[in-house]
């Protein structure tokens, strides 16, 4: 998914007896992606994917969960010995609560064990989001932490994870709005698969249609009823 093009550029479904680690894999020799910053979750973390990143001219930045517990303390260390970190900090207001994230990033890994197993590896980045609901003042914290080929600027390594749940809000969270996914029946032979690429394909032409101020569900439904609305779509 390009985050900045709200677009979903290719996808790959995992195989019988297989797994999204095989699937990430597969997915990358697809895409050209020179010069681009992948982002991936805890899932993604390994290092087979991330030479396969660098491999492809790309720069990856991957978020380090519990499947690798080693290498999660390891970087934890890394950030309880060093107390330089480059730092950006960013206050967001929205969605009836107040967010302020702390991004942290470090790229002197000389007391970070295995990091010659993880292809150019540079920089290690902490993020801590603090929440506060404006309605009832309750406030919560999490920390994340994250692995990456780019150098340590924290400004650019926050953008990056930041879009990366656009993935969430601007395409699952949306298909499921405006074409109701989650409660797709289709199951039988490939109808899942088929129909999750022509509703990728709608969304991508109503969100590049910018004449109206419509919602997306306007849109579609104007495109339904409205032959000549439903060709200017296309046409786009």
């Amino acid at each position: 998914y390009a985050s900045g093009n709200r677009l979903c550029l290719g996808q790959k479904a995992v195989a019988e007896k297989s797994n999204e680690i095989t699937a990430i894999s597969d997915l990358l020799k697809l895409l050209t992606v020179k010069d681009c910053i992948i982002t991936i979750d805890a899932m993604g973390c390994q290092k087979k994917i991330a030479k396969a990143i660098i491999d492809k001219q790309a720069d990856y930045l991957l978020m380090v969960k519990d499947n690798q517990e080693e290498l999660k303390e390891q970087v934890e260390k890394v950030f309880n010995l060093n107390t330089k970190a480059e730092t950006e900090i960013t206050i967001d207001a929205g969605h009836g609560r107040i967010e302020r994230r702390t991004c942290q990033v470090i790229d002197n890994l000389i007391f970070l064990d295995g990091k010659e197993e993880w292809t150019s590896l540079k920089s290690i980045a902490k993020v801590i989001s603090e929440r506060t609901d404006k309605r009832s003042g309750k406030q919560s914290a999490e920390t994340r932490y994250y692995i990456t080929s780019l150098p340590a600027k924290p400004k650019m390594i926050g953008n990056a994870i930041r879009s990366h749940w656009a993935i969430e809000n601007n395409l699952h969270w949306t298909l499921d709005l405006l074409f109701k996914e989650d409660e797709s029946l289709k199951k039988k032979g490939h109808s899942a698969l088929n129909y999750n690429i022509i509703v990728k394909t709608a969304l991508a032409m109503i969100e590049r249609e910018i004449s109206t101020k419509a919602s997306k569900p306007q849109k579609r439904k104007r495109a339904a009823l409205d032959d000549e609305y439903r060709s200017f779509l296309l046409a786009g």
